[in-house]
C-alpha cells in the first residue's frame, strides 16, 4: 500500500541544542521520499530544507529557537507497521521541545 503523510510540528528549540527530525517505525518501506522544511518564526527564513529517501535519515539545525516544521512525503510499504516522527536536539545542550497541537496524519493512496 502507498500512503501520503504530513507532520506539522510547532517547536521551541534551544539556540545551541537545536532541533533534529527523522522518520522510523516498524513499517517495511519499499520506497519513501519526504521533505523536511523548518521555518524560523523570528527571521521567517528556511533553516532546514532537506529531501530524504530512507527511514532513519536525519535533518537538523541549531540556532533558530521558535520553529515551524513540516514533514511531507509518500511511502510505499510491502508490510504493515507503524510510522513515527522522531525529534531530538541537534547537539546535547539545553532543552528543546515539540509543542502541543502538533500533528501527524497518513492517508492511504488508492
Amino acid at each position: 500500500a502507498s500512503y501520503i503523510f504530513e507532520a506539522y510540528l510547532f517547536v521551541d528549540a534551544d539556540a545551541t541544542g537545536g532541533h533534529k527530525y527523522a522518520l522510523d517505525g516498524t513499517v517495511t518501506a519499499s520506497s519513501i521520499k519526504y521533505q523536511v522544511n523548518s521555518i524560523s518564526n523570528a527571521s521567517n527564513l528556511n533553516v532546514i530544507n532537506t529531501r530524504l529517501t530512507a527511514l532513519a535519515g536525519t535533518a537538523g539545525q541549531a540556532g533558530a529557537t521558535q520553529v515551524y516544521t513540516e514533514i511531507i512525503g509518500v511511502i510505499a510499504s510491502s508490510a504493515a507497521g507503524t510510522l513515527n516522527v522522531q525529534f531530538a536536539q541537534q547537539v546535547a545542550s539545553g532543552t528543546s521541545s515539540v509543542l502541543t497541537q502538533s500533528s501527524l496524519q497518513a492517508i492511504k493512496v488508492v
